[in-house]
């Protein structure tokens, strides 16, 4: 076992090592043809050098980045300089952590004055200039940029650009307390996200807005938003989303004093962070543990997670990470009682997060501060705390009972509104009630009469509707049966006559070795199979309808982007021949309208047999449609083909469906 894991691992070392060399090559052959070309042709083979070494420092990233901006100037191809200085402002933002020479390099291509006409260009521009005001602690500039980077997303039609847009707005406007309207920015982002089918940041949106529910205290929408961001993740195994995702869970129990289930997220956390191969949170979790351990009288094992995150030394001193590494060495001093060193770890803190400028930090670690005082019987400064704790945080419930007071009376207006209109129409019912009552001793004869000569049509008609009905029912049905003997006979012709004779077709072209001739014999043989298979499905016959079903489902997967989920009960021998071809029609008929019309992603297909019924149950999560209308509308058969089999099966049909939800098609079928 030991010399397969150094094979398993010799191998994929000679596979990074292979890619490294195949990059090197390249970048070499970039180099030449840079060196011998001029003009356009040399700026084409600088931009895709630029592509190839793709942030990567040790690849000099940087200097190519600015040769390439700098020549694109000189030949005045503006558009390819910003879309450019776009990756140098990104690379110093986030490859090196670098956001004051990031800002400084937006600010210098702004100062040229340059005609940029390229709107996706200027998108990322805006985009990456904002982010450096952002991380530059400059967030009201940041917002004023991301808005100027909005207009030319639009212009540019780039929904995906947007997407980031709004959830970088969300995230400036969240750390500004502006909450209400960072929570509408991220759910615009996300049906940006949605629109394009971007899975990573689809999740992305969702997290920051179960974050933001988190903090404003809405647990349960918070877990919501979470849980279903959480199931897709696990479904792409998505391992660095995860780790966030629980970490985030686990801000929400230590807020909520409960200090197991922290522990139990954040070792969640810590799993898939290792599974991850970029390790992003690493030593924030593991100073997170060694907090909640310590929290939990455990010194043991956070003395023993702290060490671990003291093995990445560089990373602990840098933002984020250094100051939940000190609030961890903090909350250790406080178990063991070294109140002295606690004092100055809290004071260290407390100015991070006074610099940081983050309030909800600033209320809690004023009062933690205030108490180490108090133990250290410094009842002086303790108090001074103590009141800039009080303080500030009267002044965010404050806020915060403002905004939630905006939330329900917005409630109340549309209650108010909505009560005004049902108690117009009250009063118009009863003055039309009066009218009747003095009009009712002329007319209350008539009104027999007319009633009772109503009341004969209605049963004539009645019986004439159910009479057309039932012809127009048998008329359908008996369509359907047609449709399906002829589909039979022209599979049977084109297996049996046409089939048999491309066969033979094919085997007599590759007696004379022509290769290409017999690629599209065998071609041709393939579609014909395709389209006998697809006009009756023998398979039925042969394998049975549980096998038919199954084979259906993992065609569709096959060649669509859809995962299906199955969970598909054997129902061999409960129907009838004619019962399974029908359960199988309606079923691949849904299917159908799911690839064309669902835009949906993923797809949960039950097949549920019980003593008397088979129920079948196909979900989506598409963009919903309204069947009734559908049903009226539509000129396509492929929905009255569904109620027309159910119809014909004795089964019950049902379809939950409304635009912009999920659609759900239930099919119960009686076991004769």
């Amino acid at each position: 076992m030991k010399y397969l894991y150094l094979l398993i691992l010799f191998f994929f070392s000679s596979l990074l090592t292979a890619q490294d060399s195949k990059r090197l090559n390249r970048i070499e052959k970039l180099k030449a043809e840079i060196a011998l070309s001029e003009n356009g042709k040399k700026l084409q083979y600088m931009d895709s050098l630029v592509r190839t070494v793709n942030y990567t420092p040790s690849l000099k990233f940087d200097s190519i980045v600015k040769a390439t901006i700098a020549f694109a100037l000189q030949i005045d191809s503006v558009g390819i300089a910003a879309n450019r200085t776009a990756d140098l402002i990104y690379y110093n933002n986030t490859i090196v952590n670098k956001p004051e020479e990031g800002l400084a390099i937006f600010i210098q291509f702004l100062d040229k004055n340059l005609q940029v006409k390229n709107s996706y260009s200027l998108a990322r521009l805006y985009l990456n200039g904002a982010d450096s005001y952002f991380f530059n602690k400059q967030q009201n500039k940041a917002i004023e940029i991301y808005e100027i980077a909005e207009k030319y997303a639009i212009k540019a039609k780039e929904d995906r650009l947007l997407g980031f847009v709004n959830l970088y707005i969300g995230e400036t406007r969240e750390s500004l307390g502006m909450f209400v309207e960072a929570s509408q920015n991220y759910n615009t982002a996300y049906n940006y996200f949605v629109k394009v089918k971007d899975t990573f940041n689809i999740i992305s949106s969702k997290n920051s807005l179960s974050r933001l529910y988190s903090k404003n205290g809405f647990y349960k929408e918070a877990k919501s938003v979470r849980d279903d961001a959480i199931l897709l993740l696990e479904i792409t195994k998505n391992y660095e989303q995860l780790a966030n995702s629980y970490y985030n869970a686990s801000v929400v129990y230590s807020e909520l004093g409960n200090q197991n289930k922290r522990i139990d997220n954040l070792l969640k956390a810590l799993e898939f962070n290792n599974k991850s191969t970029m390790d992003l949170s690493g030593p924030a979790i593991l100073s997170t543990l060694a907090i909640a351990y310590a929290k939990n009288n455990n010194t043991q094992l956070s003395k023993k997670y702290l060490k671990e995150a003291e093995k990445d030394s560089e990373a602990i001193t840098k933002g984020k990470n250094e100051e939940l590494y000190k609030e961890a060495l903090m909350t250790i001093a406080l178990v063991d009682k070294d109140f002295k060193k606690a004092i100055i770890l809290g004071n260290d803190l407390l100015s991070m997060k006074i610099k940081r400028k983050d309030p909800s930090e600033i209320v809690r670690l004023e009062k933690l501060v205030a108490e180490i005082y108090e133990k250290l019987g410094d009842s002086k400064n303790s108090l001074i705390h103590l009141k800039n704790h009080l303080s500030l945080n009267d002044s965010i419930k404050s806020s915060q009972k403002v905004k939630n007071l905006i939330y329900y009376q917005t409630l109340y207006e549309t209650d108010k509104r909505d009560f005004k209109i049902i108690e117009q129409g009250e009063n118009i019912e009863v003055l039309n009630a009066k009218n009747k009552v003095k009009n009712q001793w002329i007319i209350f004869t008539s009104i027999g009469l007319i009633g009772l000569f109503a009341f004969i049509l209605l049963i004539r008609s009645r019986n004439t509707a159910s009479k057309r009905q039932k012809l127009q029912q048998k008329f359908s049905q008996d369509l359907i049966q047609i449709k399906e003997d002829e589909s039979i006979r022209l599979a049977r012709e084109l297996h049996d006559s046409v089939g048999q004779k491309m066969m033979l077709l094919s085997k007599k072209i590759k007696l004379h070795n022509l290769d290409e001739i017999s690629i599209l014999a065998n071609s041709t043989l393939e579609e014909l199979r395709s389209i006998s298979k697809n006009l009756h499905p023998s398979i039925i016959e042969q394998l049975g309808i549980t096998s038919a079903i199954t084979t259906l489902i993992n065609e569709v997967d096959k060649h669509t982007n859809l995962f299906f989920t199955n969970d598909i009960n054997g129902i061999d021998g409960a129907l009838d021949k004619e019962s399974n071809l029908h359960v199988y029609r309606i079923l691949q008929e849904t299917l159908n309208n799911i690839v064309k019309h669902a835009e949906a992603t993923t797809v949960f297909v039950t097949i549920e047999k019980n003593a008397n019924t088979i129920k079948m149950v196909v979900k989506d999560n598409g963009k919903g449609f309204e069947p009734l209308k559908a049903k009226v509308e539509s000129k396509s058969l492929g929905m009255k083909t569904i109620l027309e089999r159910s119809i014909i099966i004795n089964s019950k049909l049902s379809i939950d469906s409304n635009l912009g939800k999920s659609t759900t098609v239930k099919l119960v079928i009686p076991i004769k």
